[in-house]
């Protein structure tokens, strides 16, 4: 009779090498366990599985699931600490898994802390950038509206994640790289937050609370698995924001495209949250535990000194496009909340047409 345990092996096969499954399985340290997590969310939920099943294909001999996610945010701000800051953040494991939580969270394990970044940001970011970034190209309103529709479905769990197999449109080039530009800034802000956390002793193993990773409100996984996560009050926030920029040892040009992709970042968070406060009365989203979005980007342009060559006044302007675009998608929201709970896919335009291209069929286009 076949070993129970070799049988929930097999569901991971899929998704990890030989090597991490058995580390699924056997967990000794902090590394074992952000794998774990990773495997377990993404086995848990077909509409992750499937997408990991494909990319774990396509490199079928030097597949692994936990070189697929990207370190470099998190190395970039690690590469420009001085050597006291950088050993204490080391002291932690740090690395992105799939969660609905647009901040990055930290979770307090026996193994220590592990400070996580959901890997579904940089999709929900890429589409909001579409409405909240100028661009040479003009990009038409119905189009911006869907790119706004596929970002806030990104983090409410119902949009597939399989971008790369079915992209939701075509994009001029001046468009298409625009939009990526600000990630990795952004990505390495998020994840200074979190550094910024342990070097200024914010993570108090007597002010935890349990949390889902990951929840869907389309199949009711809102009680899925909880883990351990450190609380921090709202003023902590407010301090790991600054000190994200202000800790490592940044030149004042790179301070400043720091500060505009983090403020761009809040533009789209404040969008979510307003998204997200309309559908969920109580949101389930930990966001809560933070300040607002608008609360913290009006602290960081107080607190951070305004570096050469950084315009107030633009980013102040940028509140109003913010504002316009919440309004939209408030409404939008009212009058087609169907469009937001649905799982499957939104485009930028219809079929055949300039910004959308021919229709892809699944599993006859793309697997």
């Amino acid at each position: 009779m076949e070993n129970p345990i070799d049988i929930q092996k097999q569901f991971f096969h899929p998704v990890c090498n030989a090597r991490e499954i058995e580390r699924v399985f056997d967990v000794n340290d902090a590394d074992d366990y952000l794998l774990k997590l990773r495997a377990e969310t993404i086995v848990d939920h077909m509409r992750l599985f499937r997408v990991y099943r494909n990319k774990a294909l396509r490199d079928e001999k030097n597949w692994s699931l936990e070189n697929s996610f990207d370190t470099s945010h998190y190395e970039r701000f690690l590469d420009r600490l001085c050597d006291d800051d950088r050993r204490q953040c080391l002291e932690t494991t740090f690395g992105d898994m799939f969660s609905n939580d647009p901040n990055g969270s930290v979770f307090a394990t026996e193994h220590g802390p592990i400070i996580t970044i959901s890997s579904s940001l940089q999709f929900f970011l890429n589409f909001a950038h579409l409405a909240l970034m100028p661009f040479t190209s003009e990009i038409p309103e119905h189009v911006e509206l869907n790119g706004l529709r596929i970002a806030m479905r990104v983090m409410l769990s119902t949009e597939a994640l399989d971008f790369y197999m079915d992209p939701r449109g075509i994009l001029p080039r001046d468009v298409g790289e625009g939009i990526h530009t600000p990630l990795p800034l952004q990505m390495q802000f998020i994840a200074g937050h979190e550094f910024a956390h342990h070097v200024l002793g914010h993570l108090n193993d007597s002010n935890t609370s349990m949390k889902p990773v990951y929840f869907a409100i389309s199949s009711k996984e809102d009680d899925y698995k909880p883990i351990k996560t450190y609380n921090r009050s709202q003023q902590e926030e407010f301090e790991a924001d600054v000190q994200a920029i202000l800790l490592p040892d940044y030149p004042d040009k790179e301070i400043g495209e720091l500060l505009h992709a983090a403020l761009l970042w809040f533009g789209a968070l404040e969008l979510y949250e307003a998204v997200s406060d309309e559908i969920f009365p109580v949101s389930p989203g930990s966001y809560q535990t933070h300040p607002t979005a608008r609360d913290r980007f009006d602290n960081l342009l107080t607190k951070i000194p305004t570096p050469d060559g950084f315009s107030t006044d633009d980013a102040k302007r940028f509140l109003g496009t913010v504002d316009f675009y919440k309004r939209v998608l408030l409404d939008d929201v009212c009058s087609n909340l169907d469009l937001y709970e649905f799982y499957g896919s939104v485009y930028l335009d219809a079929p055949n047409t300039e910004w959308r291209g021919p229709e892809l069929v699944d599993r006859v286009d793309y697997y």
